[in-house]
């Protein structure tokens, strides 16, 4: 009975098609869905770090607010005060303005490079960061891309698809018409025969 059904309502096989794009369409679009809200998150860190780099004075101000000065700096200024009041008090300079403004500036270099150094790892991470940020956003954009074509992609099928099975019925009648014209269509072409009976 089931083949007959099938025969009689050719527009089920289209809904049975439709089925299988639904459901296929709605795997590979649940697969990416993940990639493009990464995409789409990671936009906002991309946005703010742009805003960041464009004023790098405020940045460097907010960074510096955490600075703390490394154990190593503090022991080296450590260290160069010590070795520049025994160089001072070996020439007899001990208190001296020049000996202490050569001592006071040792020990700054080492601290203003201890900063810098700060800022200069900060950024380092900061621009790493930012590169993994954009390789994220980079796929969350590509597999938006795709969705988007598989969307395009969907609706015509299930365009396709809902053509084919409004005309289904019609076709069929039309097919099962054209068959029938065309065994009546032959058989009155062929040449028609005579019986000649013998009675004799």
């Amino acid at each position: 009975m089931s083949w007959l059904s099938n025969f009689l309502h050719p527009e089920k096989g289209y809904e049975k098609g439709q089925e299988q794009l639904d459901k296929y369409y709605d795997q590979s679009q649940g697969y990416l869905q993940p990639y493009n809200q990464y995409g789409q998150d990671a936009y906002g860190d991309l946005n703010q770090t742009m805003k960041n780099l464009l004023n790098p004075a405020q940045l460097q101000d907010e960074w510096m607010k955490n600075y703390d000065q490394s154990e190593a700096s503090k022991y080296a200024q450590g260290d160069a005060m010590q070795h520049g009041v025994n160089a001072a008090s070996s020439l007899g300079l001990n208190g001296s303005n020049t000996a202490l403004n050569a001592i006071q500036g040792g020990v700054s270099r080492i601290g203003a490079e201890d900063r810098q150094s700060y800022l200069d790892q900060l950024m380092q991470k900061y621009i790493a960061g930012a590169g993994i940020a954009g390789n994220i956003f980079n796929t969350g954009a590509n597999t938006a891309n795709n969705m988007s074509q598989n969307a395009n992609n969907m609706g015509t099928n299930s365009a396709n698809m809902a053509y084919g099975k409004q005309n289904a019925q019609g076709n069929l009648f039309g097919n099962l018409v054209g068959a029938g014209a065309g065994l009546v269509g032959s058989k009155l072409g062929q040449p028609q025969t005579t019986n000649n009976w013998n009675y004799s």
